[in-house]
Protein backbone atom coordinates (compact mmCIF):
# COMPACT_ATOMS: atom_id res chain seq x y z
CA UNK A 1 0.00 0.00 0.00
CA UNK A 2 3.19 2.25 0.32
CA UNK A 3 4.40 1.44 -2.31
CA UNK A 4 1.37 2.22 -4.33
CA UNK A 5 0.59 5.70 -2.44
CA UNK A 6 4.47 6.58 -3.43
CA UNK A 7 3.69 5.44 -6.82
CA UNK A 8 0.47 7.67 -7.43
CA UNK A 9 2.16 10.27 -5.39
CA UNK A 10 5.37 10.20 -8.09
CA UNK A 11 2.62 10.37 -11.28
CA UNK A 12 1.05 13.14 -9.78
CA UNK A 13 4.22 14.78 -9.50
CA UNK A 14 5.29 14.14 -13.11
CA UNK A 15 1.68 15.58 -14.34
CA UNK A 16 2.18 18.34 -12.08
CA UNK A 17 5.86 19.06 -13.26
CA UNK A 18 4.85 18.35 -17.25
CA UNK A 19 2.06 21.30 -16.53
CA UNK A 20 4.30 23.86 -14.77
CA UNK A 21 7.10 23.15 -17.99
CA UNK A 22 4.10 23.64 -20.21
CA UNK A 23 3.12 27.37 -19.07
CA UNK A 24 7.04 28.24 -17.94
CA UNK A 25 7.68 27.59 -21.91
CA UNK A 26 4.06 29.42 -22.77
CA UNK A 27 6.04 32.73 -21.30
CA UNK A 28 9.33 32.43 -23.58
CA UNK A 29 8.20 34.16 -27.34
CA UNK A 30 9.87 31.77 -29.54
CA UNK A 31 10.57 32.59 -33.56
CA UNK A 32 11.80 29.71 -35.22
CA UNK A 33 11.48 27.82 -38.51
CA UNK A 34 11.32 24.64 -40.06
CA UNK A 35 12.66 22.72 -43.01
CA UNK A 36 11.35 19.01 -43.60
CA UNK A 37 11.52 17.22 -46.66
CA UNK A 38 8.73 19.48 -48.84
CA UNK A 39 9.97 22.58 -47.59
CA UNK A 40 13.61 21.84 -48.50
CA UNK A 41 12.51 20.87 -51.57
CA UNK A 42 10.48 23.75 -52.75
CA UNK A 43 12.34 25.99 -50.90
CA UNK A 44 9.20 27.51 -49.04
CA UNK A 45 8.75 26.92 -45.29
CA UNK A 46 6.13 24.54 -43.30
CA UNK A 47 3.60 27.01 -42.73
CA UNK A 48 3.05 27.88 -46.59
CA UNK A 49 1.29 24.26 -47.16
CA UNK A 50 -0.08 23.43 -43.49
CA UNK A 51 -2.37 25.28 -40.66
CA UNK A 52 -0.55 23.31 -37.58
CA UNK A 53 2.49 21.17 -38.32
CA UNK A 54 1.29 18.22 -36.01
CA UNK A 55 0.52 14.00 -37.17
CA UNK A 56 -2.88 15.63 -38.32
CA UNK A 57 -2.31 17.45 -40.96
CA UNK A 58 -4.48 20.44 -42.01
CA UNK A 59 -3.75 22.46 -45.23
CA UNK A 60 -3.46 26.06 -46.83
CA UNK A 61 -4.34 26.35 -49.91
CA UNK A 62 -0.75 26.26 -51.37
CA UNK A 63 -0.57 22.63 -49.65
CA UNK A 64 -3.56 21.12 -51.26
CA UNK A 65 -3.24 22.03 -54.54
CA UNK A 66 0.06 20.63 -53.92
CA UNK A 67 -0.47 17.09 -52.72
CA UNK A 68 -3.21 17.17 -55.82
CA UNK A 69 -0.70 18.14 -58.08
CA UNK A 70 1.34 14.87 -57.08
CA UNK A 71 3.78 16.90 -55.13
CA UNK A 72 6.11 18.24 -58.48
CA UNK A 73 6.34 21.95 -58.85
CA UNK A 74 9.69 21.71 -60.80
CA UNK A 75 9.30 25.56 -61.60
CA UNK A 76 10.02 25.98 -57.60
CA UNK A 77 12.74 22.97 -57.48
CA UNK A 78 14.50 23.75 -60.37
CA UNK A 79 16.91 21.07 -60.05
CA UNK A 80 15.75 17.91 -62.96
CA UNK A 81 17.47 18.20 -66.10
CA UNK A 82 15.12 17.44 -69.39
CA UNK A 83 16.49 15.63 -72.45
CA UNK A 84 18.66 17.81 -74.37
CA UNK A 85 19.61 20.40 -71.60
CA UNK A 86 23.15 21.67 -71.96
CA UNK A 87 25.15 21.05 -68.81
CA UNK A 88 28.82 22.49 -68.24
CA UNK A 89 28.50 22.92 -72.83
CA UNK A 90 27.61 18.91 -72.71
CA UNK A 91 24.04 17.75 -74.34
CA UNK A 92 22.14 15.59 -71.58
CA UNK A 93 20.50 12.53 -73.10
CA UNK A 94 18.53 9.32 -71.30
CA UNK A 95 14.99 11.36 -70.32
CA UNK A 96 14.07 12.87 -67.52
CA UNK A 97 17.03 12.31 -64.89
CA UNK A 98 16.07 11.10 -61.32
CA UNK A 99 16.05 13.45 -58.20
CA UNK A 100 17.49 11.80 -55.64
CA UNK A 101 19.03 14.22 -52.94
CA UNK A 102 18.94 12.04 -49.96
CA UNK A 103 18.74 15.26 -47.86
CA UNK A 104 16.36 16.23 -49.57
CA UNK A 105 13.65 13.82 -49.46
CA UNK A 106 14.38 11.74 -46.48
CA UNK A 107 12.21 13.27 -43.11
CA UNK A 108 11.01 11.56 -39.81
CA UNK A 109 8.67 12.52 -37.06
CA UNK A 110 8.76 11.42 -33.76
CA UNK A 111 5.44 11.45 -31.61
CA UNK A 112 6.08 11.34 -27.69
CA UNK A 113 3.04 10.90 -24.58
CA UNK A 114 4.76 12.65 -21.60
CA UNK A 115 1.59 11.62 -19.56
CA UNK A 116 -1.81 9.69 -20.62
CA UNK A 117 -4.65 8.34 -18.48
CA UNK A 118 -8.14 7.44 -19.10
CA UNK A 119 -10.87 6.89 -16.30
CA UNK A 120 -14.47 4.87 -17.17
CA UNK A 121 -17.84 5.34 -16.51
CA UNK A 122 -17.86 3.75 -12.78
CA UNK A 123 -14.60 6.25 -12.38
CA UNK A 124 -11.40 3.82 -12.14
CA UNK A 125 -8.67 5.26 -13.84
CA UNK A 126 -6.07 4.01 -15.74
CA UNK A 127 -2.65 3.66 -14.80
CA UNK A 128 -0.55 7.13 -15.58
CA UNK A 129 1.54 5.85 -18.59
CA UNK A 130 4.47 8.28 -20.24
CA UNK A 131 6.07 6.81 -23.68
CA UNK A 132 9.32 9.01 -24.84
CA UNK A 133 8.82 7.48 -27.97
CA UNK A 134 4.99 6.53 -28.54
CA UNK A 135 5.68 6.81 -32.57
CA UNK A 136 7.68 7.15 -34.62
CA UNK A 137 7.32 7.67 -39.14
CA UNK A 138 9.80 8.13 -41.94
CA UNK A 139 9.42 9.82 -45.01
CA UNK A 140 11.06 9.42 -48.58
CA UNK A 141 8.62 11.85 -50.61
CA UNK A 142 9.04 14.52 -53.03
CA UNK A 143 9.75 14.70 -57.11
CA UNK A 144 11.20 11.55 -58.93
CA UNK A 145 11.27 13.37 -61.98
CA UNK A 146 9.69 16.03 -63.21
CA UNK A 147 6.31 14.36 -63.69
CA UNK A 148 6.16 12.29 -61.40
CA UNK A 149 5.82 12.62 -57.58
CA UNK A 150 6.16 9.84 -54.39
CA UNK A 151 4.68 9.65 -50.87
CA UNK A 152 6.12 7.41 -48.93
CA UNK A 153 5.63 6.97 -44.86
CA UNK A 154 8.43 3.98 -44.04
CA UNK A 155 7.13 2.75 -40.94
CA UNK A 156 5.78 3.39 -37.36
CA UNK A 157 7.23 2.00 -34.07
CA UNK A 158 5.51 2.38 -30.78
CA UNK A 159 1.29 2.24 -31.94
CA UNK A 160 2.13 -1.71 -32.32
CA UNK A 161 3.17 -2.66 -28.82
CA UNK A 162 3.56 -6.35 -27.72
CA UNK A 163 1.87 -7.24 -24.69
CA UNK A 164 2.91 -10.37 -22.37
CA UNK A 165 0.47 -13.04 -21.57
CA UNK A 166 2.82 -14.58 -19.25
CA UNK A 167 1.11 -15.04 -15.18
CA UNK A 168 2.30 -12.80 -13.51
CA UNK A 169 3.88 -10.45 -15.93
CA UNK A 170 0.80 -9.74 -17.77
CA UNK A 171 0.50 -6.46 -19.73
CA UNK A 172 2.48 -4.17 -21.93
CA UNK A 173 6.22 -5.26 -22.43
CA UNK A 174 8.26 -2.51 -24.38
CA UNK A 175 8.52 -4.26 -27.66
CA UNK A 176 6.97 -3.27 -30.66
CA UNK A 177 6.37 -4.12 -34.30
CA UNK A 178 8.07 -1.90 -37.22
CA UNK A 179 5.41 -1.99 -39.58
CA UNK A 180 5.13 -0.16 -43.61
CA UNK A 181 2.70 2.05 -43.81
CA UNK A 182 1.19 4.68 -46.33
CA UNK A 183 2.55 4.31 -49.82
CA UNK A 184 1.36 6.54 -53.47
CA UNK A 185 2.90 7.03 -56.49
CA UNK A 186 1.66 10.34 -58.19
CA UNK A 187 1.56 12.08 -61.91
CA UNK A 188 0.13 15.62 -62.82
CA UNK A 189 0.45 16.96 -66.47
CA UNK A 190 -0.58 20.97 -66.87
CA UNK A 191 -2.99 21.07 -69.58
CA UNK A 192 -3.93 25.41 -69.24
CA UNK A 193 -2.88 27.94 -65.93
CA UNK A 194 -4.76 26.43 -62.85
CA UNK A 195 -5.75 23.25 -64.84
CA UNK A 196 -4.09 19.92 -64.45
CA UNK A 197 -4.72 16.13 -64.72
CA UNK A 198 -3.25 13.27 -62.37
CA UNK A 199 -3.91 9.72 -61.71
CA UNK A 200 -2.16 8.09 -58.84
CA UNK A 201 -1.86 4.54 -57.32
CA UNK A 202 -1.09 3.55 -54.05
CA UNK A 203 -2.52 1.53 -50.94
CA UNK A 204 -4.94 4.21 -49.35
CA UNK A 205 -8.71 5.16 -50.05
CA UNK A 206 -8.08 7.90 -52.95
CA UNK A 207 -9.35 10.94 -51.11
CA UNK A 208 -6.15 11.22 -49.72
CA UNK A 209 -5.16 12.70 -53.60
CA UNK A 210 -7.32 15.93 -52.22
CA UNK A 211 -6.62 15.23 -48.66
CA UNK A 212 -10.51 15.02 -48.09
CA UNK A 213 -9.67 12.51 -45.78
CA UNK A 214 -8.98 15.52 -43.45
CA UNK A 215 -9.07 16.72 -40.98
CA UNK A 216 -8.77 13.63 -39.24
CA UNK A 217 -11.78 14.63 -36.67
CA UNK A 218 -14.29 15.02 -38.64
CA UNK A 219 -17.04 11.46 -39.20
CA UNK A 220 -16.04 9.00 -41.14
CA UNK A 221 -17.62 5.37 -42.04
CA UNK A 222 -14.67 4.23 -44.41
CA UNK A 223 -11.66 4.21 -42.68
CA UNK A 224 -10.73 0.25 -42.00
CA UNK A 225 -8.03 0.65 -44.71
CA UNK A 226 -4.36 1.77 -45.15
CA UNK A 227 -3.46 4.87 -43.41
CA UNK A 228 -2.49 6.20 -40.02
CA UNK A 229 -1.47 4.33 -36.87
CA UNK A 230 -2.24 1.21 -35.40
CA UNK A 231 -2.82 -2.47 -37.63
CA UNK A 232 -4.63 -1.65 -40.86
CA UNK A 233 -5.31 -3.37 -43.84
CA UNK A 234 -3.78 -3.36 -46.61
CA UNK A 235 -5.60 -1.92 -49.53
CA UNK A 236 -5.03 -0.96 -53.50
CA UNK A 237 -6.41 2.28 -55.31
CA UNK A 238 -6.18 3.43 -58.50
CA UNK A 239 -7.23 7.29 -58.75
CA UNK A 240 -7.42 9.36 -62.32
CA UNK A 241 -8.48 13.35 -61.68
CA UNK A 242 -8.44 16.81 -62.35
CA UNK A 243 -8.60 20.38 -61.57
CA UNK A 244 -10.09 22.68 -63.77
CA UNK A 245 -9.86 26.98 -63.90
CA UNK A 246 -8.24 26.30 -61.19
CA UNK A 247 -12.27 26.08 -59.58
CA UNK A 248 -13.53 22.33 -60.38
CA UNK A 249 -12.14 19.16 -59.22
CA UNK A 250 -12.99 15.86 -60.49
CA UNK A 251 -12.35 12.39 -59.39
CA UNK A 252 -12.52 8.90 -59.74
CA UNK A 253 -10.99 5.85 -57.76
CA UNK A 254 -11.04 2.76 -58.02
CA UNK A 255 -10.37 0.45 -54.37
CA UNK A 256 -9.65 -3.16 -54.40
CA UNK A 257 -12.21 -2.83 -50.68
CA UNK A 258 -11.84 -2.24 -47.78
CA UNK A 259 -11.18 -5.82 -46.34
CA UNK A 260 -8.12 -6.77 -48.58
CA UNK A 261 -5.94 -6.48 -51.91
CA UNK A 262 -8.65 -8.78 -53.80
CA UNK A 263 -10.04 -7.86 -56.85
CA UNK A 264 -11.91 -11.20 -57.28
CA UNK A 265 -14.35 -10.51 -54.51
CA UNK A 266 -15.72 -7.60 -55.19
CA UNK A 267 -13.96 -3.75 -55.51
CA UNK A 268 -15.48 -0.21 -54.41
CA UNK A 269 -15.40 2.98 -56.57
CA UNK A 270 -14.67 6.76 -55.45
CA UNK A 271 -15.82 9.64 -56.52
CA UNK A 272 -15.45 13.65 -55.62
CA UNK A 273 -16.86 16.42 -57.44
CA UNK A 274 -15.09 19.95 -55.47
CA UNK A 275 -16.15 23.83 -56.07
CA UNK A 276 -13.72 26.59 -55.10
CA UNK A 277 -14.92 30.18 -54.05
CA UNK A 278 -12.87 32.14 -53.36
CA UNK A 279 -9.37 30.26 -54.63
CA UNK A 280 -7.29 32.77 -52.82
CA UNK A 281 -3.90 31.78 -50.97
CA UNK A 282 -4.70 32.58 -47.72
CA UNK A 283 -8.53 32.52 -48.27
CA UNK A 284 -9.81 29.02 -49.11
CA UNK A 285 -13.02 28.29 -49.71
CA UNK A 286 -13.89 24.32 -50.33
CA UNK A 287 -17.79 22.64 -50.82
CA UNK A 288 -17.30 18.92 -51.75
CA UNK A 289 -19.59 16.17 -52.51
CA UNK A 290 -17.73 12.49 -52.39
CA UNK A 291 -19.19 9.36 -53.23
CA UNK A 292 -18.30 5.83 -52.26
CA UNK A 293 -19.75 2.70 -53.29
CA UNK A 294 -19.30 -1.15 -53.57
CA UNK A 295 -19.62 -4.73 -52.21
CA UNK A 296 -16.37 -4.80 -49.97
CA UNK A 297 -16.15 -3.51 -47.01
CA UNK A 298 -16.41 -5.34 -43.63
CA UNK A 299 -19.58 -4.41 -40.96
CA UNK A 300 -19.91 -1.77 -38.59
CA UNK A 301 -22.35 -3.48 -36.29
CA UNK A 302 -20.25 -7.39 -35.88
CA UNK A 303 -16.74 -7.74 -34.40
CA UNK A 304 -14.70 -9.62 -36.86
CA UNK A 305 -11.26 -10.39 -35.85
CA UNK A 306 -8.40 -11.61 -37.55
CA UNK A 307 -5.86 -13.16 -35.69
CA UNK A 308 -2.27 -14.12 -36.83
CA UNK A 309 -1.44 -16.69 -33.65
CA UNK A 310 -5.46 -17.56 -32.77
CA UNK A 311 -7.17 -20.23 -35.38
CA UNK A 312 -10.59 -19.55 -33.06
CA UNK A 313 -10.84 -18.71 -29.11
CA UNK A 314 -7.51 -18.25 -28.00
CA UNK A 315 -6.52 -20.89 -25.21
CA UNK A 316 -6.66 -19.34 -21.42
CA UNK A 317 -3.61 -17.39 -20.68
CA UNK A 318 -3.30 -16.10 -24.32
CA UNK A 319 -4.42 -12.91 -26.14
CA UNK A 320 -4.10 -11.82 -29.23
CA UNK A 321 -5.08 -7.96 -28.95
CA UNK A 322 -1.76 -6.78 -30.58
CA UNK A 323 -0.89 -9.87 -33.02
CA UNK A 324 -4.43 -9.08 -34.57
CA UNK A 325 -6.76 -6.86 -36.66
CA UNK A 326 -10.83 -6.19 -36.03
CA UNK A 327 -13.37 -3.64 -37.72
CA UNK A 328 -13.47 -0.55 -36.29
CA UNK A 329 -15.35 1.40 -39.01
CA UNK A 330 -16.91 4.52 -37.39
CA UNK A 331 -15.49 4.45 -34.41
CA UNK A 332 -16.15 0.50 -33.19
CA UNK A 333 -18.81 -2.26 -33.67
CA UNK A 334 -22.16 -2.56 -31.57
CA UNK A 335 -22.92 -4.30 -28.33
CA UNK A 336 -24.30 -7.43 -28.98
CA UNK A 337 -25.05 -7.18 -32.36
CA UNK A 338 -25.98 -10.34 -34.05
CA UNK A 339 -23.42 -11.82 -37.08
CA UNK A 340 -23.87 -9.71 -40.35
CA UNK A 341 -22.35 -8.96 -43.67
CA UNK A 342 -22.24 -6.43 -45.90
CA UNK A 343 -23.77 -7.47 -49.81
CA UNK A 344 -23.20 -4.09 -51.16
CA UNK A 345 -23.34 0.01 -49.99
CA UNK A 346 -23.77 2.89 -50.46
CA UNK A 347 -22.63 6.41 -49.28
CA UNK A 348 -21.60 10.17 -49.86
CA UNK A 349 -20.45 12.57 -47.47
CA UNK A 350 -21.19 16.44 -48.33
CA UNK A 351 -18.22 18.84 -46.99
CA UNK A 352 -17.59 22.36 -46.50
CA UNK A 353 -14.19 23.69 -45.91
CA UNK A 354 -12.76 26.99 -44.97
CA UNK A 355 -8.72 27.81 -44.59
CA UNK A 356 -7.38 31.03 -43.94
CA UNK A 357 -3.55 31.63 -43.49
CA UNK A 358 -2.06 34.25 -41.19
CA UNK A 359 -5.40 36.76 -42.30
CA UNK A 360 -3.21 39.59 -39.48
CA UNK A 361 -2.04 37.28 -36.57
CA UNK A 362 -4.91 35.00 -37.07
CA UNK A 363 -5.11 31.28 -39.03
CA UNK A 364 -7.64 28.68 -39.22
CA UNK A 365 -9.26 25.87 -40.91
CA UNK A 366 -13.36 25.09 -40.18
CA UNK A 367 -15.05 22.40 -41.69
CA UNK A 368 -18.50 20.39 -41.85
CA UNK A 369 -19.42 16.86 -42.95
CA UNK A 370 -22.86 15.53 -43.37
CA UNK A 371 -22.15 11.48 -44.08
CA UNK A 372 -25.25 9.06 -44.51
CA UNK A 373 -24.18 5.40 -45.68
CA UNK A 374 -26.30 2.21 -45.90
CA UNK A 375 -25.82 -1.85 -45.69
CA UNK A 376 -27.05 -3.98 -47.47
CA UNK A 377 -26.72 -7.61 -45.35
CA UNK A 378 -26.31 -10.76 -47.00
CA UNK A 379 -29.43 -12.68 -46.33
CA UNK A 380 -31.75 -9.64 -46.26
CA UNK A 381 -31.59 -6.95 -43.94
CA UNK A 382 -29.59 -3.24 -43.84
CA UNK A 383 -27.83 -1.08 -41.38
CA UNK A 384 -28.14 2.91 -41.94
CA UNK A 385 -26.10 5.65 -40.26
CA UNK A 386 -26.09 9.15 -40.93
CA UNK A 387 -23.17 11.30 -39.26
CA UNK A 388 -22.85 14.81 -38.52
CA UNK A 389 -19.66 16.59 -37.50
CA UNK A 390 -17.91 19.95 -37.22
CA UNK A 391 -13.81 20.89 -36.84
CA UNK A 392 -12.33 23.99 -35.79
CA UNK A 393 -8.22 24.70 -35.90
CA UNK A 394 -7.16 27.90 -35.12
CA UNK A 395 -3.63 29.74 -34.20
CA UNK A 396 -2.66 33.30 -33.06
CA UNK A 397 0.24 34.03 -34.68
CA UNK A 398 0.76 30.66 -35.77
CA UNK A 399 1.97 29.67 -32.14
CA UNK A 400 -0.68 29.34 -29.80
CA UNK A 401 -3.71 27.05 -30.51
CA UNK A 402 -6.63 25.26 -29.92
CA UNK A 403 -8.53 22.19 -32.13
CA UNK A 404 -11.64 21.45 -31.32
CA UNK A 405 -14.25 18.52 -32.94
CA UNK A 406 -18.09 17.71 -32.12
CA UNK A 407 -19.68 14.88 -34.11
CA UNK A 408 -22.61 12.98 -33.69
CA UNK A 409 -25.09 10.43 -35.29
CA UNK A 410 -28.88 11.79 -36.37
CA UNK A 411 -29.64 8.46 -37.80
CA UNK A 412 -28.23 4.69 -36.71
CA UNK A 413 -30.56 2.18 -37.40
CA UNK A 414 -30.19 -1.74 -37.72
CA UNK A 415 -32.82 -4.03 -39.51
CA UNK A 416 -32.90 -7.56 -39.79
CA UNK A 417 -34.14 -10.12 -42.54
CA UNK A 418 -37.71 -10.65 -41.78
CA UNK A 419 -38.09 -6.59 -41.68
CA UNK A 420 -37.42 -5.50 -37.61
CA UNK A 421 -35.84 -2.12 -37.02
CA UNK A 422 -33.67 -1.65 -34.01
CA UNK A 423 -32.12 2.03 -33.13
CA UNK A 424 -28.58 2.36 -32.17
CA UNK A 425 -27.96 4.67 -29.26
CA UNK A 426 -24.47 6.46 -28.44
CA UNK A 427 -23.90 10.13 -27.55
CA UNK A 428 -22.54 12.88 -29.12
CA UNK A 429 -18.47 12.65 -29.37
CA UNK A 430 -16.09 15.56 -28.88
CA UNK A 431 -12.80 16.02 -27.80
CA UNK A 432 -10.45 19.11 -27.37
CA UNK A 433 -6.93 19.46 -27.96
CA UNK A 434 -4.91 22.97 -26.81
CA UNK A 435 -1.77 23.33 -28.92
CA UNK A 436 1.48 25.42 -28.64
CA UNK A 437 4.14 25.57 -31.37
CA UNK A 438 7.14 27.33 -30.69
CA UNK A 439 8.52 26.18 -33.74
CA UNK A 440 7.11 24.76 -37.08
CA UNK A 441 8.40 21.61 -37.03
CA UNK A 442 8.18 21.38 -32.64
CA UNK A 443 4.62 21.27 -31.18
CA UNK A 444 3.18 20.52 -27.69
CA UNK A 445 -0.62 19.09 -27.28
CA UNK A 446 -3.15 18.64 -24.18
CA UNK A 447 -5.66 16.36 -25.31
CA UNK A 448 -9.07 16.09 -23.49
CA UNK A 449 -11.80 13.49 -24.98
CA UNK A 450 -14.65 13.73 -22.09
CA UNK A 451 -16.84 11.11 -23.55
CA UNK A 452 -15.02 7.87 -25.20
CA UNK A 453 -18.00 5.47 -24.84
CA UNK A 454 -19.34 2.03 -26.73
CA UNK A 455 -22.48 1.77 -28.81
CA UNK A 456 -25.25 -0.22 -27.85
CA UNK A 457 -28.80 -0.62 -29.00
CA UNK A 458 -31.87 1.85 -27.58
CA UNK A 459 -33.07 -1.42 -26.15
CA UNK A 460 -30.30 -2.18 -24.32
CA UNK A 461 -29.01 1.55 -23.05
CA UNK A 462 -28.57 0.08 -19.62
CA UNK A 463 -25.13 -1.65 -21.33
CA UNK A 464 -24.36 1.62 -22.24
CA UNK A 465 -21.01 3.34 -21.09
CA UNK A 466 -18.60 6.40 -21.17
CA UNK A 467 -15.37 7.43 -19.74
CA UNK A 468 -12.56 10.06 -20.46
CA UNK A 469 -9.31 10.11 -21.48
CA UNK A 470 -6.74 12.74 -21.32
CA UNK A 471 -2.91 12.66 -21.96
CA UNK A 472 -0.01 15.70 -22.37
CA UNK A 473 2.30 15.29 -25.58
CA UNK A 474 5.01 16.80 -27.34
CA UNK A 475 6.01 16.38 -31.56
CA UNK A 476 8.71 17.60 -33.56
CA UNK A 477 9.48 16.77 -37.43
CA UNK A 478 13.07 17.21 -39.00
Amino acid sequence: MMMHALWKKICGMVMGLAGLVLMVLLMVPVDSQAMPSFARQTGMNCNSCHIGTDNVPNFTRTGRIFAMRGYTRTEVREKLRAEGDTIEDMPQYGGDYLALNWNDYFSARFISSLVAQSETAAGVKSAVTSRPLGRMAMFYTGPITDWVGLWTEIGYLGNNQLNSVTTGRTGPTGLNLFGYDEYRLSTGMDLAPGTFIGMSLGNELPNVVSQWVFPAGLPSQWNNGQGGTGRFKEIAAYSFHGLFDDRYWAQIGFVTGMDNISWSDGSNVYTAWGYNLFRETRNDMWFVLETYHGKDMPTQMTSIRDSYICPGTCPAGVTDSTLSISNNRGGGVVLNAPFVRIKNFTSYKLRWESSVADRGSHSWIASAVYHPMKENLVGGGSVERDLFGVYLRYFYKRTYGFQAQWQTQLKYDFTNAAGLTRGVYTRPAMSVTGLWNPAMNFSVNFNYNPRVQNRVFEDQRNLYTSGTSRSIGIEYNF
